[in-house]
């Protein structure tokens, strides 16, 4: 009798599988000269092979969803990760921020007050107030609104008095919306908190309450006692106390991008004015941002002690949207990493763009605010973008290559270009990364590190009045090394210096840096052959602080560059919420000699 072969079990192919079956069966001395291409055999083979692929990717299924990072579907990883304490989302809420005007001295903007704005195609969307604002002695204040398809107030909310528990229907609720209150003793109705986990402190007499996902909404859980041996967490109900729940129901993504807000059905204010469109809308939860920030979370246990606390809570809260790259919608970093350290300090930088999202930047410092040790104060930092600047003279010998100056000048180019896309952290850029880009283009070319200088270049805004405010490049520097294009000065430097019309200036450095650090700025023009120069502000180079005394540019943004400071290295250092928007080339070539 011959060996039977074992059957392979590592392949989930319809096909793969048919054969395994075929030579198992083939092996057998009963079967063994059977015609399996007969058209009963084939029947029942595919039906096998079916079937076999049936359960083994049932079974491969079943696995995958047993577990946080493989779960592919929703209900799997609500489930997951509810031992965490997560509670997983359904829609967020668009939010915009407007300021009120002449809305009456001290007079106040009341809870879920009415606001009608529109998008682009002139579609009116509906947003709310989620807290009560007081305007200031000129009836103005800048608030925050709430996209909401629906406003859901002061509903009545059963609650079983045995599993102390209410249900909320419907995914397209925010969570960060719910209102609860409830009814005491004295008819009065008080407002209860949620939490997260078992927060330190609760007791039987702790008025608060939970959230539980489910795939068709959302339970409120109140305290209970469910084993004796414990003690009671958090307050229960009484049977038939009441409770009245409000919240928004959202459109997601479609209340973004929203504009032109009109106050409705209140007579106390007459213009509003948008400062704000509408942003941070989603439609649903993003998966993988649940699967990289729920165990961060679950370990932060509602403080913000460490980095990685700070990012689970930001992530739970909703301020975070699409995790593609779990870090580029927000980045955290302690002040000890500043250059020089700033102690106690911690910095949130929301998106790599230099736009501003003033909602979330203000939310996200609010809720750090309220979990940091007091010692610690969150500040919010912009991201920067910066314009990275690659010059210098590239040797070459031409009797060693087939290829033009020209030829070998734009391939070294469009070799850095292609390691470095059109964003990108400024990690890895100096001047020995750059020449082996180069060198490796052709053997011709022999351009040593020396030869290849680097530069960053900044768009610096400036105000109205022609003022700049303070700039930091968070870099070592080289000294002397700051200066600008030419741009027209500010009416201000025009009469006090005699600047005849037409006539554009420029910054450099002069003298050395003194005793605490800091090194001159120096502003001039060139009339008539002769250079009119004075000091208009001073930098650090061992820092790259920038500080401007007077007004000094009638244009809309001026352009400054630095070299660096890092001797040997020619490479500027990677900071959190630093970023290059492109390369500039200024490069030459020429044989060498």
């Amino acid at each position: 009798m011959s060996q039977t072969p074992n059957i392979q079990l590592g392949s989930l192919e319809y096909t793969d599988i048919k054969n395994s079956i075929i030579e198992h069966l083939k092996s057998q001395d009963t079967l063994k000269d059977y015609d399996y291409s007969g058209s009963v055999a084939q029947v029942l083979l595919d039906i096998l092979a079916y079937n076999t692929l049936y359960y083994g990717f049932y079974a491969n299924m079943i696995a995958s969803e047993m577990f946080l990072d493989t779960a592919q579907k929703e209900e799997s990883i609500i489930s997951l990760v509810k031992p965490l304490g997560y509670v997983v989302p359904g829609r967020n809420s668009a939010r915009a921020r407007v300021k009120i005007r002449h809305g009456g001295a001290d007079g106040e903007i009341p809870r879920y007050t009415k606001f009608i704005g529109y998008n682009s195609s002139g579609i009116a969307y509906s947003f709310y107030t989620i807290e009560k604002y007081a305007l200031d002695s000129d009836g103005e204040n800048i608030i925050d609104i709430l996209e909401g398809n629906s406003l859901i107030k002061e509903e009545p909310l059963s609650v079983d008095e045995h599993t102390q528990k209410g249900f909320l229907y419907g995914t397209d609720i925010d969570i960060t919306t719910i209102r609860l209150d409830v009814k005491n003793s004295d008819g009065e109705w008080e407002e209860w908190t949620i939490v997260n986990n078992i927060q330190a402190g609760l007791d039987s007499f702790s008025k608060v309450f939970w959230l539980e996902r489910t795939e068709l909404g959302f339970f409120i859980v109140f305290g209970s006692n469910f084993d004796s041996s414990y003690n009671q967490i958090g307050q229960s109900l009484t049977p038939n106390q009441e409770v009245r729940v409000s919240y928004l129901k959202s459109s997601g993504t479609s209340g973004n991008n929203i504009g032109s807000f009109e106050i409705q059905n209140f007579s106390g204010v007459s213009t509003t004015t948008t400062t704000n469109l509408s942003a941070g809308g989603s439609s649903k939860p993003d998966l993988e941002a649940i699967r990289f920030f729920a165990p961060k979370w679950f370990a932060s246990q509602g403080r913000a002690v460490t980095i990685e606390d700070c990012r689970g809570i930001l992530a739970e809260s909703g301020i975070v949207g699409s995790a593609e790259d779990a870090y580029s919608e927000f980045i955290v970093w302690g002040g000890e990493e500043e250059y020089p350290p700033r102690y106690g300090r911690l910095f949130v930088s929301l998106k790599e763009s230099n736009i501003v999202d003033p909602v979330s930047a203000h939310n996200a410092i609010k809720l750090l605010e309220e979990k940091t040790c007091v010692t610690i104060i969150p500040e919010f930092m912009n991201v920067e973008s910066y314009k990275l600047i690659v010059s210098g003279t590239l040797l070459y010998e031409p009797m060693n290559t087939q290829y033009s100056s020209t030829q070998l000048l734009n391939y070294s180019i469009d070799k850095i270009k292609e390691n470095y896309p059109s964003r990108f952290k400024l990690e890895n850029v100096d001047s020995s990364t750059m020449t082996t880009l180069i060198n490796s283009v052709d053997t011709a070319i022999v351009t040593n590190s020396d030869d290849i200088s680097l530069k960053l270049m900044k768009v610096v805004n400036v105000n109205s009045d022609g003022s700049i405010n303070s700039q930091s490049f968070n870099n070592k520097c080289k000294e002397s090394s700051l200066e600008s294009d030419w741009f027209k000065p500010s009416d201000t430097l025009k009469t006090l210096y005699n600047i005849p019309n037409n006539t554009d200036i420029k910054i450099n450095c002069i003298d050395l840096v003194n005793k605490d650090g800091w090194q001159k700025i120096n502003a001039y023009f060139n009339s008539g052959g002769v250079t009119n120069s004075w000091t208009t502000g001073k930098w650090n180079p061992d820092s790259g602080e920038v500080t401007f005394y007077q007004p000094i540019s009638a244009d809309n943004e001026i352009y400054l560059y630095v070299g660096s400071g890092h001797s040997g290295s020619d490479k500027f250092d990677i900071k959190y919420n630093m970023y290059a928007s492109g390369i500039i080339f200024d490069l030459s070539i020429e044989p060498r000699g």
